[in-house]
């Protein structure tokens, strides 16, 4: 043996300046301390105590390497030059290791990229704001609160341009303050014809926003003032490369937009949504006055159709603002003592609230979609920390061998924490790529409504990648680290030598924290899957996927006399009557109606009062309402006829008044007798209307909404009760999509003055209150699912340590006459005794968070047990299952095998 060492020294010697010395001196290092345990355990065999024994071998092999290792640490310093070799060791040892560094990567590239993906989403709806806006954390909606006649508070984000003069012109706690509205309009004509999303601003917008034109500029306050301003347009970018192929000569062209010349003045930079989330195509005044309710808009107060936002002044918080807008509304309100917004008070928050002055649910759903990923992230540490665990078990010889050789503790740390982060960077350049594809999923087919304007993975985003890599590796490797260089040196030299083992109960621990985290992310899941089953199954009065909504539209017409203006209403009625009648001997069309008041899109109020008595109580839901709808109109949208009959054909303008109320409105006015046969006044120069049929309740504009009165007269009688708006309902015998073109070509062809016919399922218009708990359902599933299939991971790896660690025990065991059966429970009881503890604390978790969960539910309770019940089953299943084939392998255990090393 020593002739080898005196050889294997000279050939050293001899390459040592022909290949790569660094290299070669660690492989040769390896390679000694191979000899010196083997040395070690001859001179042990011969009888010498196993610390004498391995004192002999260091002194005869071991000098000069522990000199050196010595040297080279400097007691752990670290240089630029032991830098260079611990990266190079530690690359080289995972390339020797390609199972367990993938296994590694792409957990954490999956819980990065979980994080990095929802922080995208998180950071644009909640943070940054929509695009362009400078300071979004000061730029504010304000919302104006009402009181009803029944003591009923209303608070809702939309106001008179009349009460938005008074806050502009009054409020003193912001810079500025400025409206716009939101609306689609139609350019070109016929087939060829699209429509676009125009905005309409007060000028201050854009400089309150603090957006800059990408090209010309934008409007001004002298073509903003009432009653008329200018025909002037702003494009956005994106809409001007499509449709003028990024000519940067458009300005000052013109355009046809609705029907209305306008003039192009300048272009704002790609995405600019002003101050919301959804796509806008162009912008043009508030004052163009070929649009807005009413001719007198600029002055009542009835009419309210505005969004206001401002912008804070520095210092300013929200409650003081808020106060400050309630006192300039009040200063400048001169409209009548009956008037809602007489007594208004008003109040601001952020620009990502509803238009009822909370939180919109998609963005509370993301909050919680970012604490999810951050959980899923956890327990991909979990894991990966126990994979780092078990690594370092294996690894327990060599690091005792490198700490009795003289490496400090200190270095061998560095080298371990070296490792965990260099995989935590590869993991976080995974996680870029998961933070990409998810982003992307989640943005087009969960968040469709939003305008993104850059890529999911942009700068920010990867900053924040890079440091959830750079803390993660750091992490989940300091831990394995300190445990594995903690170890009694000579208790493992001995008991490798002997083939013993060593436990440790820090792996089952972290095991149950998986177990108890993905219970809380599976709970969540299975709440949300059930408030999305309740969503769908709930009755809503109207089948929206088996129901198109078609509008005509026309292009605006100049100022006309009445009479001009009277008959061109009844010629559009006429057309109406033949595009109804052409619809119904289209192929593929089940049954076509006409309506004044769609559900979901829009509704009319009415004061009602019954014959001989006042008017109808007021509702918690409002109302009552009230709609015109032609015959087939009930069986075309899917409402069932409780009582009566349906309104009819044969129910025309000028023929017997009648009408049909809804359940509640019959419940509410007649409690102890049939509605059938009643009489209500609509208006008191009308002849009263005769209840005919009760149809069951229908939701009128939200999923979530209290019980309203609702009533249903005969197309063309709402005339004289001075309301309108006719829409086209179609019902198709299959799929409602399907059927758009053949729609659009053929009611276009039916008057030529029709520029554009509007056609979407009102599945379609129903979707976007669906989409938070579709968001929350598919992420809280897929992170549920990603978070069991770690756990379980996680799990495998413990139990098939454990058989490992236990060979001798099972090899016993089973030389003593153990049944498979018996290992089999045995090995399986210990993987679901560790899941069990992970459920308890789990659930107690879930139950917990329930409360803060609740709000985002729909008719689930936080604590449904039919969810929990679930949860245990299928955690205790995958549990079962993982623990299996370890339990399998220890069967096989050959006890001859197992105890030759004692």
């Amino acid at each position: 043996m020593d002739l080898l060492f005196d050889k294997l020294r000279a050939f050293r010697a001899r390459l040592r300046f022909y290949l790569f010395r660094a290299r070669f001196d660690r492989d040769m290092e390896d390679e000694m301390r191979f000899h010196l345990d083997l040395k070690a355990a001859e001179h042990e065999h011969a009888g010498l105590p196993p610390d004498d024994a391995r004192d002999a071998a260091v002194r005869r092999f071991g000098n000069r390497t522990a000199l050196q290792e010595q040297r080279r640490t400097a007691a752990g310093s670290l240089t630029l030059e032991t830098a260079g070799q611990d990266l190079r060791y530690v690359v080289r040892t995972l390339t020797h290791s390609p199972g367990f560094a993938g296994m590694v990567i792409l957990t954490l590239g999956l819980g990065i990229g979980a994080n990095g993906a929802m922080f995208g989403i998180i950071d644009r709806l909640l943070l940054r704001g929509p695009a362009h806006v400078v300071d979004a954390d000061r730029a504010v909606r304000f919302y104006a609160t009402q009181r009803e006649e029944n003591g009923r508070e209303s608070t809702e984000s939309i106001v008179g341009y009349v009460a938005f003069a008074g806050l502009r012109d009054n409020a003193r706690a912001f810079e500025r303050v400025a409206a716009y509205a939101s609306t689609e309009e139609t350019v070109g004509r016929g087939l060829d014809a699209e429509r676009i999303k125009v905005g309409r601003a007060s000028w201050e917008l854009f400089p309150l926003l603090g957006v800059r034109p990408m090209l010309g500029r934008f409007f001004g306050p002298d073509e903003d003032k009432p009653p008329r301003g200018a025909d002037v347009v702003v494009l956005e970018e994106g809409y001007w490369e499509r449709a003028f192929g990024a000519d940067r000569g458009v300005v000052g062209r013109p355009m046809s937009i609705g029907g209305v010349e306008y003039t192009i003045i300048g272009v704002a930079p790609r995405g600019f949504t002003g101050a919301e989330f959804e796509r806008r195509d162009a912008w043009v005044p508030i004052s163009v006055t070929r649009w807005g309710p009413g001719a007198d808009w600029p002055t009542t107060w009835d009419a309210q159709w505005l969004q206001v936002v401002g912008r804070l002044e520095p210092g300013v918080d929200r409650a003081d603002a808020g106060a400050d807008a309630t006192a300039a509304h009040a200063l400048a309100y001169d409209g009548p003592p009956n008037n809602g917004m007489r007594a208004a008070t008003f109040s601001v928050a952020p620009l990502h609230y509803n238009r009822n002055g909370k939180e919109s649910t998609e963005a509370a759903v993301a909050r919680w979609l970012l604490a999810v990923a951050a959980i899923v992230l956890l327990i991909a540490c979990a894991n990966v920390t126990n994979l780092f665990l078990a690594r370092a078990m294996r690894r327990r010889r060599e690091i005792a061998v490198r700490l009795a050789l003289g490496i400090s503790r200190r270095r061998l740390v560095r080298l371990l924490l070296l490792e965990s982060t260099v995989l935590g960077v590869a993991g976080g350049a995974a996680g870029v790529a998961a933070a990409a594809i998810g982003g992307r999923y989640v943005r087009t087919v969960l968040l469709p409504n939003v305008e993104w304007t850059s890529s999911p993975v942009d700068a920010r985003v990867l900053v924040i990648t890079a440091v959830t890599a750079l803390v993660t590796g750091i992490f989940t490797g300091l831990l394995p680290a300190l445990h594995a260089t903690r170890s009694d040196v000579a208790g493992v030299l001995r008991a490798a030598v002997r083939g013993g083992s060593q436990r440790t109960r820090l792996r089952s621990v972290l095991t149950v924290i998986q177990a108890s985290l993905s219970v809380v992310l599976l709970v969540g899941a299975g709440l949300f899957v059930r408030s999305l089953l309740e969503v769908r199954n709930l009755r809503l009065g109207v089948q929206p996927d088996r129901v198109l909504i078609v509008s005509l539209s026309w292009p605006r017409r100049a100022e006309a006399s009445a009479d001009e203006a009277q008959r061109e209403r009844a010629r559009r009625t006429a057309v109406f009557d033949r595009s109804l009648e052409r619809l119904r001997e289209v192929p593929g069309v089940e049954r076509a109606a006409i309506a004044v008041g769609t559900p979901f899109q829009s509704g009319f109020s009415a004061n009602v009062r019954v014959v001989g008595g006042d008017s109808v109580p007021k509702l918690e839901g409002g109302g009552p309402f009230i709609s015109a709808v032609s015959g087939d109109y009930f069986a075309t949208v899917g409402t069932r006829v409780l009582d009566g009959r349906a309104i009819t054909t044969a129910d025309r303008e000028g023929d017997e008044r009648v009408a049909v109320v809804n359940e509640t409105m019959a419940r509410t006015l007649w409690p102890a007798g049939n509605a059938i046969g009643q009489c209500l006044v609509l208006a008191d120069s009308l002849p009263c209307a005769r209840v005919v049929g009760v149809v069951e309740d229908a939701r009128r504009f939200r999923l979530r909404e209290s019980a309203a009165m609702q009533l249903y007269i005969p197309l063309g009688q709402e005339r004289a009760l001075g309301f309108g708006g006719s829409q086209l309902l179609v019902r198709p015998f299959g799929n409602a999509s399907a059927l758009v073109p053949t729609i659009r070509r053929e009611l276009i062809a039916v008057d030529g003055s029709v520029q554009y016919v509007v056609t979407r399922t009102m599945q379609e218009v129903v979707d976007p209150q669906v989409r938070p708990w579709r968001l929350g359902a598919t992420m809280f599933s897929a992170f549920g699912v990603l978070a069991l299939i770690v756990a379980a991971v996680g799990l495998y790896s413990v139990i098939a340590y454990l058989v490992s660690q236990r060979t001798r025990e099972l090899g016993v065991r089973i030389a003593l006459g153990a049944q498979a059966a018996t290992i089999v429970r045995l090995i399986v009881g210990h993987g679901l005794a560790t899941t069990s503890a992970g459920l308890a604390i789990g659930i107690g978790l879930a139950v917990v968070a329930g409360r803060w969960v609740e709000p985002l539910l729909f008719d689930t309770s936080p604590r449904d047990p039919v969810v929990f019940a679930g949860v245990i089953v299928t955690l205790l299943v995958v549990a079962g299952l993982a623990s299996l084939v370890p339990a399998w392998r220890a069967t096989r255990v050959d006890p001859i095998e197992a105890l030759r090393t004692e």
